[in-house]
Order: C-alpha cells, then structure tokens, then sequence
C-alpha cells in the first residue's frame, strides 16, 4: 500500500513539473530606444484588488508601443511605467488603465 502511494505521489508530482517547465514561452520583444528619450511615470491606479489585476494592467500597458516596462501594484495603488516619450504619453497609458477597467489618478 505505502509502494503504491508512493508511486502515484511521484507520477502527479513529475507530470506537475513537467507541465511548468513547457517549451510553450512568451516570445519577448527587443525595444531599442535612446536613453534620453525614456520617460519613468509612477500613476495612481484605483480598482486593482489582487495580483491578477496587476498581471491584467501590465500585460495591457505593454501592448502600447513604446512602452519599455510596467510594474503594478494593487497594495500600493499604483503603476510604475518606462516609455519612449517620442513613441507614447501619459494620456495614451491613462487610457489604456481606464480601458482596462481600472481608474488612474495623479499621485
């Protein structure tokens, strides 16, 4: 019995690690932008309760083009946001929170 226990642990166990580790990944897009042009904005954002919205609002800020980085925070009710200033602005990452269901405001 313990053998047989033993066993199925293992097989769940195996097939967990091996559905993590899938050949399935993101493809990542390589930004060149000339160091001056860049633009770190830290906006207020209102509605993120859980770590899914902050996933949620980064994957939709990301889609901008210009943007470099997003880090989210639904505990401190804020973004964190790198862009090219010569590519996107404030307004444009603005509604992109509001279209995400979110609601930005000045910090």
């Amino acid at each position: 019995m313990k053998k047989t226990l033993i066993i199925i642990l293992v097989i769940i166990n195996g097939s967990f690690l091996t559905s993590c580790n899938s050949s399935d990944k993101k493809s990542e897009k390589v930004i060149v932008v000339k160091e001056s042009d860049i633009v770190r904005e830290k906006i207020g954002v209102n509605g993120m309760t859980c770590v899914g919205c902050e996933v949620t609002l980064e994957e939709n800020i990301l889609k901008i083009e210009g943007v470099v980085s997003v880090k989210a925070s639904h505990t401190k009710k804020e973004a964190i946001i790198e862009f090219d200033s010569t590519k996107t602005d404030i307004n444009t990452i603005s509604k992109t929170i509001k279209e995400s269901g979110y609601k930005p405001f000045n910090k």
